[in-house]
């Protein structure tokens, strides 16, 4: 069987869209057993894409997450308006808070 030149998907939603229509009409046995072979290779295309799509979402989400691991120091503490330095030692846990 030659490999046609599949169309790429518009979007990840499109590709699985598609690829679980596939899916129904093969489970269901709506199509003759050529037309299977070809659905199974464009089934076959849309999982690699998915793939692909979601192995990158994955790497930038990693490099997201260097990014998100900066050092504390470069972190701003910032403190509450209401509250006082000095008594930070202080256990005021029946204090109660104002907005």
């Amino acid at each position: 069987m030659a490999k046609n030149k599949q169309s790429q998907p518009k979007s990840f939603e499109e590709a699985v869209g598609e690829l679980e229509q596939i899916l129904r009409e093969m489970e269901r046995g709506e199509v003759p057993l050529e037309q299977s072979l070809t659905r199974y290779e464009r089934g076959n295309y849309l999982l690699q894409y998915c793939r692909a799509v979601l192995a990158k979402a994955e790497q930038q989400i990693e490099e997201l997450s260097k990014t998100d691991d900066a050092p504390a120091a470069e972190t701003p503490t910032i403190a509450r308006p209401d509250s006082d330095p000095e008594s930070a030692d202080d256990d005021d846990d029946d204090a109660e808070l104002s907005p």
